[in-house]
């Protein structure tokens, strides 16, 4: 049953003498085991520790890598433990001093070399006008404009008629145009060029020849760029050869500063120190060399009370997943609505199961399966370093899968039907075709079975139940589906409600987990009789036996249901605080698990808006692209390529929109009815995260 839980943990205590808490949390950082409870300093004449004295200086050093393997982006790679302190406490630093200026000075080289390519710009501009650049400004007794646009001609013959100068010159396609006037012309030639989309150049505050000065600014870009280059070969050169160095180094400062500032966290008097904390039970075991090192190391297992009300406040241990392989990859969604509260069941294992079967049932294309576990490939090969990333490639993969499974089983490729033969009506009955008509009929090889016309053996369960294969959900098994759909909500919420009852009964009691919960499954059990027996009751053709049969499923349905929804309203009563309300509050809340069941029908509802679009990708793109080539090939009409390669593409595009918002669109869904429809019946998601102090190296090997 481990698995349908969290880890059981432990209460850990530590103390000692000052001169062992340096060795303690180091010893302790090793094991990455103890969830240290930060001390609040209340007790009087015991505070806070307070960081090692090196910390400032290691905390500097690191600041400075971290900055350098954000610029240099290193391969990662292993390194013995030893090397690595070698590598700190020796030359490294400076090393790492001397790449720091050299990309300091790489970054100040590439802004002067876009500084000087915008003077350049604006010198090649001014050129056009053959003056100096002294005769470009600063002129007392004229005003002066110096700019570009589209067109200059009307600008030049306004300029000219009111009494101003005016020079020009081509540029890129533009005019560059320089205009001069006296002081009293200020206005009434500024007010002109305003409304001539003149775009103002600011010339360099520079004398002689422009040419002159594009020359040695040229030359200096050019002299600018040598070194650019020079140091990023030197910078490339470095990175291949210290990059991983570099990075091992950031791991190990990291767990050291770790340790160092951790004093912090533990409670010291004069001469001795206590670290109080949670460690996984499983792990007091691997306590030997923390004993050795420390004057006192206690843990007693942490035992849940029992009580009877909810208002009464536990410190609980923080929440640690158990070992687990298969189902990992789940915590990730079990994190999205927080940790499970200490003592109840784990829903992570369930959502193995159900999550990718939910899935499967919507998406459901083999295809589209296909290229999911290519992008849960893709996601694991680009960011194979990151364990979050990996847990979630997993996910893709496993829901990739099952849509792979479910595309089987429904016999459906990119919106197609595997199985496709026309029907004609003759003398009241279909008779079909023998050939059948699928654009992709080859992969019905994959069905090495008899079947007929795409029909498989069937089989007939309770509860008006019909399963076939292969299934075709858009088709004739589009309300067998919708029963199923009704059918896994039942079973799912059921499942949610079995858990809530064992969840309340281990911590209030066995009574108050039948009224609190398990008065729920009652309702949905019986409003299931009662909803069954009445549908099927009014149907036509039944035999005399079997319609008294769904007539006494109702009245013992209702009972139950009655049953269900008093005891409902006791539990809301005695349990949750409503009192006398529970009364009223009880029948309302019954009404909305027929929400929650209905909620489901999303499973069938989802699948088949998604065949849809598919399928009319198919119809637009794929059938007119046939009909374009076919064109082509058969009559010689060239247009029809162009018709067919638009068809294709729109064909390919409606694919990829259908395959990303069947992604998308099925992940939400189901996310939706495990947090709100289920998870919502049980579920308290005010667990801690356990968060153990230390971390498991990945680049610094630890020689043993």
């Amino acid at each position: 049953m481990s698995g349908f839980s969290t880890a059981d943990m432990s209460r850990i205590v530590v103390a000692g003498t000052l001169e062992e808490l340096s060795k303690t949390l180091k010893i302790a950082s090793k094991l990455g085991a103890i969830h240290v409870i930060d001390y609040d300093g209340e007790i009087e004449d015991i505070s806070l520790g307070s960081p090692d004295s090196v910390a400032d200086e290691k905390s500097s050093l690191l600041v400075k890598m971290r900055g350098c393997a954000a610029e240099l982006n290193p391969e990662k790679g292993k390194k013995p433990l030893s090397y690595v302190k070698n590598l700190i406490e020796g030359d490294f630093p400076n090393s790492i001093d001397e790449l720091i200026s050299k990309i300091n000075k790489k970054e100040e080289a590439e802004i002067n070399l876009e500084r000087i390519s915008q003077e350049l710009e604006i010198l090649a501009k001014l050129s056009v006008l053959n003056l100096d650049l002294e005769l470009l400004q600063n002129y007392e007794s004229l005003s002066y404009w110096v700019g570009e646009l589209s067109d200059s001609s009307n600008l030049v013959s306004v300029t000219n008629n009111i009494g101003a100068m005016s020079l020009t010159g081509k540029y890129n396609k533009k005019d560059i145009i320089a205009i001069f006037c006296e002081k009293k012309l200020h206005e009434e030639l500024q007010n002109l060029i305003s409304e001539s989309n003149f775009e103002n150049i600011n010339p360099p505050n520079e004398v002689g020849s422009v040419e002159k000065l594009i020359s040695e600014l040229t030359d200096k870009k050019n002299n600018i760029q040598s070194e650019e280059s020079s140091l990023n070969e030197d910078i490339k050169l470095w990175n291949e050869k210290h990059g991983s160095n570099l990075l091992a180094c950031i791991e190990l400062l990291e767990s050291d500063l770790e340790i160092l500032n951790a004093p912090v966290k533990v409670a010291v008097s004069e001469h001795a120190f206590v670290m109080d904390g949670w460690i996984p039970t499983s792990s007091v075991k691997n306590l030997n060399e923390l004993e050795e090192v420390s004057t006192i190391v206690e843990t007693e297992r942490f035992e849940k009370t029992h009580h009877h009300d909810h208002e009464h406040v536990e410190e609980l241990p923080p929440i640690a997943y158990t070992e687990r392989n298969i189902s990992k990859p789940f915590e990730l969604l079990t994190d999205l609505v927080g940790r499970p509260k200490y003592g109840t069941i784990d829903p992570t294992v369930f959502m193995l199961v159900t999550y990718p079967i939910f899935f499967g049932m919507m998406l459901g294309d083999m295809i589209y399966g296909i290229f999911t576990i290519i992008l849960g490939l893709w996601i694991r090969s680009k960011f194979n370093d990151n364990d979050t990333a990996l847990l979630a490639s997993k996910i893709v993969l496993y829901v990739g899968v099952s849509c792979l499974i479910f595309g089987y089983i429904y016999a459906e490729f990119a919106g197609w039907e595997i199985f496709i033969y026309e029907k004609t009506k003759i003398d009241g009955v279909y008779v079909y075709a023998d050939e059948n008509s699928s654009p992709v009929a080859f992969l019905s090889a994959l069905y090495p079975f008899e079947l007929d016309h795409g029909y498989g053996p069937k089989a007939y369960l309770p509860f008006g139940i019909t399963l076939t294969f292969p299934f075709h959900r858009v088709g004739s098994n589009l309300m067998d589906l919708t029963v199923i759909a009704l059918y896994l909500g039942i079973i799912h919420l059921a499942l949610g409600f079995i858990i809530g009852m064992i969840n309340v009964s281990k911590e209030h009691g066995i009574i108050a987990g039948f009224f609190e919960k398990g008065s729920w499954l009652i309702v949905l059990i019986g409003g299931f009789f009662v909803c069954y027996g009445f549908l099927v009751g009014n149907g036509e053709g039944l035999s005399d036996n079997y319609y008294s049969a769904m007539s006494n499923l109702v009245l013992y349905g209702g009972i139950t249901l009655l049953i269900g929804i008093i005891c409902l309203c006791y539990g809301l009563a005695k349990y949750e605080g409503f009192g006398a309300l529970g009364i009223f509050v009880g029948p309302l809340e019954s009404i909305s698990l027929l929400s929650n069941v209905l909620s489901y029908l999303r499973l069938m509802a989802i699948g088949v808006v998604g065949v849809k679009i598919a399928e009319a990708g198919n119809k637009l793109g794929y059938d007119n692209m046939v009909i374009a080539f076919d064109n082509l090939f058969s009559n010689g009409e060239f247009l029809s390529l162009f018709t067919g390669i638009m068809a294709l593409v729109l064909w390919i595009s409606i694919q990829l929109f259908a395959w990303v918002l069947g992604v998308f669109s099925p992940n939400i869904h189901a996310a939706r009815l495990h947090f709100v429809e289920w998870m919502k019946q049980f579920y308290d998601g005010s667990g801690e995260p356990f968060q153990p102090f230390g971390s498991k190296p990945k680049l610094v090997e630890v020689e043993k």
